[in-house]
């Protein structure tokens, strides 16, 4: 639906140039299968890539001669159920969204044996005729070439003109930006752009500035909106200017600051919905955060990321839980968990075991065991009956031994260890740290520690700015 609405878009003004371009709604472009996955539990499919359901309508695919029936699907992602006892092998899978071409991609389920020679190629078919070649029309004589005059001397700048809205223009700059204006007094702003405010019979406020990168065949799509920030000087008062400030519109419904959605590709990864990057530090002073963002009145959300989160550092927070439906009323309430913390980076591992008949059981753990974990420690909990359990062989060759008093005792175990891997080696949490001079006197919650309405550590690195005078 949305690629409609684009083309829609690209319709209205080519039917200004006196075009015609409805031909192509009713082609559909052709899916792309970038990964096929199977998922032998659920004995379902996932397919992601782009363009693959129409825009009405669904989507078949097949495995092979097989019709499979979807459980879910979307422009990007198709999940589908599999034939019951899929054997291993290698299958070709199709995607039609009703273009002239399906997209496909070879699914392979279980061990495959080695491929075998190729067969030989089966014999070209004849070439179809070519079609018919349309008479050409006679040119008209080209007209005579008038003298061209001298240029005369440059004139006096004008005064500054009137723009007639609504106003629209088209150029082809190589060099510059094709409109480009500089405001040369300070703190002032270079564009405004301010929309109207909703009616009545419109909630919506329109637009104060859009921006629509290009796209591209083969290259990167245009940037819709590029902000840098101003450098700044180094030295302990002086810092870059924020590369974007966004604010969203009152409205019963308020409006988006930023609404930033990634380009589609057909070759290389979809675009990144925002790419932010933090200002350099020099001279001793901190480098700039990448994404401030603070959560609105009455308990909004500072972020919300519907997918999954991925951080390459290290996850600082004052608490966290996990959210989800009740599982005894999900439609009316949520239950929530604490996270477990640790001063150390600590892993948890728990099991439970039944010792034989000389009260003797071995616990085995995974083969990256000991890589992962160092300083182990124990927990022993006998189960069932009295008797006492103890750890006979500490861990070695990623094992350990339970020893109970009696035979065949159910013994409940946990045992913990301390990350050794290379990334937490060279980041390890320091438990306490001294507050930054800066930042001294101040809380990252101040209103816990009597001194409401006092900035917060983060609120004093990133103050709110000044509305933009017009």
């Amino acid at each position: 639906m949305e690629n409609t609405k684009r083309m829609l878009a690209i319709c209205k003004s080519a039917v200004v140039a006196g075009l015609s371009c409805w031909a192509a709604l009713a082609q559909a472009q052709t899916p792309t299968v970038v990964s096929a996955i199977i998922n032998s539990t659920t004995n379902q499919i996932t397919i992601d890539g782009a363009s693959l359901s129409p825009a009405t309508g669904a989507p078949v695919v097949k495995l092979e001669s097989a019709t499979l029936t979807l459980v879910s699907f979307t422009s990007a992602q198709i999940v589908a159920d599999l034939p019951t006892a899929l054997p291993a092998g290698t299958f070709r899978l199709s995607v039609s969204n009703g273009s002239a071409t399906a997209g496909v991609f070879d699914v392979t389920n279980g061990a495959v044996g080695p491929r075998g020679a190729a067969g030989p190629a089966g014999p070209q078919g004849p070439a179809g005729p070519a079609g018919a070649t349309g008479a050409t029309g006679p040119g008209g004589p080209p007209g005579p070439t008038g003298a061209t005059g001298a240029t005369g001397a440059a004139g006096p700048q004008g005064p500054a003109g009137t723009v007639t809205l609504p106003f629209s223009g088209t150029g082809a700059a190589t060099t510059t930006a094709l409109f480009n204006i500089s405001n040369t007094n300070p703190q002032h702003t270079a564009v405004a752009g301010n929309g109207a405010p909703g009616t009545s019979s419109s909630l919506n406020g329109g637009t104060g500035v859009a921006g629509y990168g290009g796209s591209s065949d083969g290259g990167y799509g245009g940037d819709g909106i590029f902000a840098q920030g101003g450098g700044g000087i180094s030295g302990s008062d002086s810092g870059g200017g924020t590369g974007l400030n966004a604010y969203g519109g009152d409205a019963e419904l308020g409006g988006a600051g930023v609404i930033a959605t990634g380009g589609t590709a057909s070759v290389y990864n979809a675009g990144d919905g925002i790419d932010a990057y933090g200002g350099t530090g020099n001279s001793g002073a901190f480098g700039g955060t990448g994404v401030y963002a603070a959560a609105g009145n009455n308990q909004g959300d500072a972020g919300i990321f519907q997918g999954d989160v991925s951080v390459n550092g290290t996850l600082s927070k004052s608490g966290g839980s996990f959210k989800i439906d009740h599982p005894l009323d999900p439609a009316n309430k949520y239950l929530y968990h604490s996270f477990v913390e640790s001063p150390d980076m600590m892993n948890i591992y728990n099991g439970n075991v039944i010792t034989d008949g000389t009260g003797t059981a071995v616990v085995t753990m995974p083969t990256w065991f000991e890589a992962l974990n160092n300083d182990f420690r124990y927990q022993l909990t006998v189960m069932g009956q009295f008797a006492q359990a103890i750890i006979a062989a500490k861990m070695q060759n990623r094992s350990f031994v339970v020893k109970t008093s009696k035979p065949n005792v159910e013994v409940s175990w946990q045992v913990t260890g301390i990350r050794q891997d290379a990334w937490a080696n060279a980041h390890r949490i320091q438990v306490e740290v001294d507050k930054a001079p800066r930042d001294q006197g101040h809380y990252i919650h101040p209103e816990l520690f009597g001194h409401v309405g006092e900035p917060s550590i983060a609120e004093t690195h990133h103050p709110r700015p000044l509305p933009v005078q017009h």
